[in-house]
């Protein structure tokens, strides 16, 4: 009878499997930069947090399921002065036929808020990149799904404005993307743009309408690959350790 021993190289493979699903690093799950260090060009384009607008947003589709863990996007500079940071709405959408999902069944949007002054802008080509960690937030994506990416600025371009009030001017503008497209993922759509006059009130509920017609926005994606769960992951494991077992069967016989 042959005796089949499990020794360290079998169950190494496993171990080393097992460890590096779990410890899933952060990946581009989809870019569209400005074009590269001094090759940005700002929009005219404003995108500003407020009951009316307006609101950009940007479609995308992922090149890697799981969850995003952050974003950056570029455009013109920080609006609140220094020291204090300018403060952002980030917005998720869903796909509907071609525009971001208001409300269910279609999906809706995700929502949160971040604070950042962004990179300085280095190159000194005006648009400035920008950067916010999404923690806790379940905003999962998957290659093949068609989401919508919207940022918004509180600020109005003189400090200290009401971005709902009626002297609120211009604001924060998004730049455009740079290059013939994505360099990670994909996307179809023109940019659109609401001002919240519908009837539920808030730009995020749309009407959305193109922005302009054959141009994109810059920004980026980061997603956290899904990891599978224990129980799959100790299936793994066995089968690695399996596998080795039959070798050394094969290899005794």
């Amino acid at each position: 009878m042959n005796v089949v021993r499990l020794t360290t190289m079998a169950v190494a493979p496993a171990l080393l499997l097992a460890a590096a699903v779990a410890q899933a690093v952060p990946v581009i799950g989809y870019e569209w930069t400005e074009g590269g260090p001094g090759a940005g060009v700002n929009s005219p384009h404003v995108s500003r947090h407020g009951v009316r607008g307006p609101v950009l947003a940007d479609d995308f589709q992922t090149a890697v399921e799981g969850r995003v863990v952050r974003v950056d996007w570029w455009g013109s500079g920080p609006l609140a002065g220094a020291p204090d940071p300018d403060e952002w709405e980030i917005t998720f959408h869903y796909d509907d036929a071609g525009v971001p999902a208001q409300t269910a069944p279609s999906g809706g949007f995700l929502q949160f808020f971040a604070n950042t002054s962004g990179d300085g802008d280095p190159d000194g080509d005006g648009v400035h990149e920008y950067s916010a960690a999404v923690d806790d937030f379940p905003i999962l994506v998957k290659p093949g799904g068609r989401y919508w990416f919207s940022v918004a600025n509180f600020q109005c371009t003189t400090p200290g404005t009401d971005p709902d009030g009626p002297a609120c001017d211009e604001g924060w503008t998004w730049g455009y993307a740079g290059g013939a497209g994505p360099t990670v993922g994909a996307e179809a759509y023109d940019p659109v743009v609401s001002f919240g006059v519908g009837p539920n009130g808030g730009p995020h509920f749309g009407p959305w309408n193109v922005a302009e017609a054959g141009v994109d926005f810059a920004f980026r994606i980061w997603v956290e690959p899904e990891v599978p769960e224990p129980l799959t992951l100790g299936l793994m494991a066995i089968g690695v350790v399996a596998a080795g077992a039959a070798r050394r069967r094969r290899t005794s016989a």
